[in-house]
């Protein structure tokens, strides 16, 4: 597709670049913040708790922002989708730092704190992101 003018290589291109780059950047810094609060609180277990907290709330945030922005508002709130979505839920959560965890966890021979970081990370999430698609099914309106 050839794009011939500053409008379209604004929407085709610069804007969706923009958008998830600065939801982005609030996203990995409110993991940052978040995740360290919930570290501090010292939780018991063992466990990489403010991962896990950080992925799971990402995971609802994401379930009810897909509903709202995609299903119930429509096509023409894409660019939302993209920052708050794509962006800031992208920016957010963190895969790679649940995997670096679960390897640390098995270094250092704790087996059964491993799996149950995959387990409550993977379930929990899953659980999360359908709480959040349920929640912004029963609150919002079809249009």
């Amino acid at each position: 597709m050839i794009v011939d003018n500053a409008s379209g290589i604004w929407s085709l291109w610069l804007q969706p670049i923009v958008l998830v780059g600065i939801g982005s950047a609030i996203g990995g810094n409110l993991r940052y913040w978040v995740g360290r609060w919930v570290e501090a609180q010292q939780w018991p277990g063992g466990m990489p708790w403010g991962t896990i907290w950080v992925n799971w709330t990402g995971s609802l945030l994401l379930g009810f922002l897909a509903v709202w922005l995609l299903e119930r508002l429509g096509p023409e709130w894409r660019g939302w989708y993209l920052f708050l979505g794509t962006g800031l839920c992208g920016g957010y959560t963190t895969f790679s730092t649940f995997e670096w965890e679960t390897l640390q966890l098995i270094r250092q021979g704790s087996w059964p704190l491993a799996v149950m970081n995959v387990a409550v990370s993977v379930l929990g999430g899953l659980l999360a992101l359908g709480c959040g698609v349920l929640l912004a099914v029963w609150l919002l309106p079809r249009r």
